[in-house]
C-alpha cells in the first residue's frame, strides 16, 4: 500500500539554510515595528561648529608638530609637504629651515 504524503508533512522550500525543514505552508507573523528609542540624544540639536580651515595658525609657519612616545619631535611643513625629526622642537625647526634653504 502506497501512502500519499500527508499535507502536514514538512517540505523544504529550498530557501532556508537551516537544517530544520520549513513547512511550505507556514505563515510568517506580521513584522513587528521596532520600539521607539527612549532617549533622543542630540538628534535635531544645533550642529557642531565647522572645523577650522586648513590655513596655518598664527606664528606656526604652516608646520605641524608631533612628539612621539620616545620623545622624538616630528615637524611637518604643510606648505612644502616635507617632514623632519629632531630631539627637540627647536632642533626639528632648524632641520626644516636647513632643508627648505637647500631647496
Amino acid at each position: 500500500m502506497n501512502a500519499r504524503p500527508s499535507i502536514h508533512e514538512f517540505q523544504s522550500s529550498g530557501l532556508s539554510s537551516s537544517p530544520v525543514r520549513a513547512h511550505s505552508g507556514a505563515l510568517a507573523p506580521d513584522p513587528v515595528e521596532p520600539p521607539a528609542p527612549r532617549f533622543t540624544g542630540t538628534a535635531g540639536a544645533v550642529p557642531p561648529p565647522a572645523p577650522a580651515p586648513n590655513s596655518p595658525a598664527p606664528n606656526s609657519g604652516g608646520a605641524s608638530c608631533i612628539r612621539t612616545e620616545d620623545g622624538t619631535v616630528i615637524l611637518f611643513d604643510r606648505i612644502t609637504g616635507r617632514a623632519v625629526s629632531g630631539l627637540t622642537r627647536a632642533a626639528a625647526e632648524a632641520a626644516l629651515l636647513r632643508l627648505n634653504g637647500a631647496a
